[in-house]
């Protein structure tokens, strides 16, 4: 094996062990918008996905309906490295209920309050 065949390989190997951040997406849906403004209580000032490393995130959303004023809540959830997210607001069962869902599973995570 030549050299740049070795170092190609090896360059290989070391991209596959570092891993992949999770990704978030959020936005209007009806009548509620929500936005993921904070991260363990930092600001967030990014525009829609927001990337996280995997493990346990607490994700501050602001949610509106229409034109009224923003109630902050908060998800709890673990990421799986890699994995693609959105959060959903929704009018049901009370306005800006809030699901973070695994794109892949269509299925709900974590706990929101």
């Amino acid at each position: 094996m030549g050299p740049r065949r070795l170092l190609a390989l090896l360059l290989l190997a070391g991209c596959a062990a570092v891993p992949q951040p999770a990704a978030i997406r959020f936005g209007g849906h009806g009548d509620a918008e929500a936005r993921v403004n904070h991260v363990e209580g930092k600001p967030v000032f990014a525009a829609s996905p927001i990337e996280l490393p995997a493990g346990l995130h607490t994700l501050g959303v602001i949610c509106r309906v229409r034109d009224a004023q923003g109630v902050q809540r908060e998800i709890t959830a673990t990421l799986a490295a890699g994995g693609r997210y959105r959060v959903e607001a929704s009018m049901e069962p009370n306005p800006c209920t809030l699901t973070l869902v695994d794109e892949a599973s269509g299925k709900p995570v974590g706990t929101a309050r």
